[in-house]
């Protein structure tokens, strides 16, 4: 074999094994394609099945919030209905406010007129306030484990006039009864008297208070 024909089947061989490299070279390639690819088909199964339990979660969140929403919008609707009339509602509107959801509270009055007010709480003064504010916070207390169900409250409805405070008195002990929990007062209205099932008069002589036990 001429030295020029050795050359050139050294150079053959030389491509043909380049050739096997590239050969071998390419179809690990492909099998690593192929394990990139089902990894990438397993991930997106994965990523579908996070989005779809996420959006089961929201939406079991979001009907657990109007449920909620709607049993708290009951009960201080009933509240009203009981002290002032059936003409009083309330709702409880969600937005986002720097970026974090708010509450908006807002009452609703159904005018004789057929003209309906809707107003944020403290536009209706006081009393609409006081009889909204303890029954809400029953509600929120009603929802965190550590309330021991047992309220101590201010003089609630002082805002109110005689004849609503009774009516107010009243829905607290069905609310108390009805909810078990145990409602622990001050008050000047007397005509609360005849809701409660203990009541202690505190009279002031001086800076010493003397209490005393009526019932």
């Amino acid at each position: 074999m001429s030295g020029i024909l050795k050359e050139f089947v050294d150079d053959l061989r030389s491509i043909d094994d380049s050739f096997l490299i590239i050969k071998s070279n390419h179809e690990k390639n492909l099998d690593k394609l192929r394990l990139l690819e089902n990894e990438k088909n397993d991930i997106l199964k994965s990523l579908d099945l996070r989005v779809k339990a996420i959006d089961y979660v929201e939406r079991v969140a979001t009907e657990e919030r109007q449920d909620v929403k709607c049993r708290i919008e009951e009960l201080i609707t009933s509240c009203l209905h009981d002290v002032y009339d059936e003409s009083y509602s309330i709702e409880f509107r969600y937005g986002v406010k720097a970026s974090k959801t708010a509450v908006e509270i807002i009452l609703v009055r159904k005018c004789s007129d057929g003209l309906v007010v809707q107003r944020d709480i403290d536009g209706f003064g006081g009393g609409v306030a006081d009889t909204i504010s303890l029954p809400l916070k029953i509600v929120v207390l009603l929802n965190d484990n550590e309330f021991s169900r047992i309220l101590i409250a201010d003089e609630p409805g002082k805002h109110l006039d005689q004849t609503r405070v009774e009516k107010f008195a009243r829905f607290l002990k069905v609310v108390s009864q009805k909810l078990g929990v145990q409602i622990i007062m001050s008050s000047h209205h007397v005509c609360m008297d005849s809701y409660a099932d203990s009541i202690n008069y505190v009279t002031i002589s001086g800076s010493t208070s003397k209490v005393e036990k009526i019932k």
